[in-house]
């Protein structure tokens, strides 16, 4: 099976190796895809990560802790030093009312989950000396069983969403929540409900979610790319249009993002 990608994360990292896992199937309704990051730095270095994450729940597991992170609103960093590793479930829609009935009030916060026997099997998987795919599969199965457990099947409201969070993030057409709607053969207050519900963002933030991923994923891999085409290419009415929303988001410019690009590259 290809492994899955990510529009997430805005500084990849060589040093930060992340592997992306797809769920089981008896799984794919509540988990979209695993990821796993493993690193181990030279005493005195630190990498820091920018991450726009994707509006929904992810339940991570580190060696000291098991929590679960709410919907982001804006670009998060962390700066990562020494030795370590993340065990990642970034969850569909459908699950989570596992964690909240009230996403919107979830966002941008993180709460421990108390499920030591869960953390304790991923932190054993991920110990010792055996082959990263042994370990990783050992981990996600774990993590997989334990949702899958709790939410062995979603009910038709909880696929709708799924179906809503995947329109807004794979269709480049949909660029107004009436087209969304359309696309899903419902009212727009209809939309905006499910939405409330299990997301927290609002369909035009989902939207506008992944035009701002994907300006950055164009200017990580051409950062002279004319701001002018980039915005028309994503829909926007104009190069201001895309700048203040990419600011808002990322708190930098998207020239001042490219910058940044072209400088790592040429390190």
């Amino acid at each position: 099976m290809e492994e899955p990608t990510s529009r997430g994360q805005l500084t990849p990292d060589p040093r930060i190796p992340i592997a992306r896992i797809a769920p089981p199937e008896w799984a794919a309704h509540a988990i979209k895809h695993f990821w796993v990051a493993e690193w181990c730095l030279p005493a005195g270095v630190a990498a820091r990560q920018l991450v726009l994450g994707y509006p929904v729940l992810n339940l991570v597991a580190e060696p000291n802790r098991l929590a679960v992170y709410g919907p982001t609103t804006t670009a998060g960093a962390r700066v990562l030093e020494g030795t370590g590793w993340g065990v990642g479930a970034l969850l569909r829609p459908a699950a989570t009312p596992l964690f909240t009935y009230r996403p919107a009030r979830f966002a941008n916060a993180e709460r421990d989950v108390l499920a030591p026997e869960l953390h304790a099997a991923v932190a054993r998987a991920m110990g010792g000396h055996r082959p990263a795919g042994e370990r990783f599969a050992e981990a996600t199965g774990a993590v997989a069983r334990w949702i899958a457990g709790r939410l062995p099947e979603a009910d038709a409201r909880g696929l709708e969403a799924n179906r809503l969070a995947e329109l807004a993030d794979s269709e480049p057409g949909l660029l107004r929540v009436a087209d969304l709607a359309a696309a899903m053969g419902a009212s727009e207050r209809t939309v905006e409900r499910l939405a409330a519900d299990y997301l927290g963002p609002t369909p035009a933030a989902l939207m506008r979610r992944r035009r701002i991923q994907l300006a950055a994923e164009r200017l990580r891999a051409a950062p002279e790319t004319p701001l002018a085409d980039l915005a028309q290419e994503l829909g926007y009415a104009d190069q201001p249009h895309l700048t203040r929303d990419f600011r808002a988001v990322l708190g930098l410019t998207p020239r001042e993002y490219a910058r940044g690009q072209a400088a790592d590259h040429s390190t």
